[in-house]
């Protein structure tokens, strides 16, 4: 079954090379998940997550996929693996665990060929590095 990580990321591919989308379909999908909980209120726990995916795409703020009173849904297409040439789709959900309790749950997804350069688990750690680090700012 096809997921809307694969349609994104044929769609990217055949953006970088005319045979790409083709090709993707041929394509393993490298994946990386993981939690992060944040001991804030909603609402600046979404706010975090929205810089966050901004900082990694270079500045352009994501809009919600998904949006309800507990839970906001963010993806982003960005650069991942050698030159930051194979495409990424991270998602991002961010879900109201208590008053003072969020957690996000990132998803990382990129195709991977013979070259195993694994951009998502590498994109994936980037976004960890970027969630605890503006959690430790101001």
């Amino acid at each position: 079954m096809r997921q809307p990580e694969d349609e994104l990321l044929a769609e990217a591919l055949g953006r970088i090379n005319r045979g790409g989308k083709f090709a993707s379909r041929f394509l393993g999908n490298d994946v990386a998940e993981f939690d992060h909980e944040l001991p804030l209120e909603f609402g600046p726990a979404v706010d975090r997550a929205r810089a966050v995916l901004g900082r990694l795409v270079g500045g352009t703020v994501p809009e919600p996929v998904e949006a309800g009173a507990d839970r906001v849904t963010f993806r982003v297409l960005t650069g991942g693996g050698y030159l930051d040439m194979n495409p990424v789709v991270v998602t991002l959900d961010a879900t109201r665990d208590g008053e003072w309790a969020t957690t996000l749950h990132v998803r990382a997804v990129a195709k991977e060929g013979l070259v195993k350069q694994r951009a998502a688990q590498k994109t994936a750690e980037r976004v960890a590095e970027l969630l605890h680090g503006a959690a430790e700012s101001p």
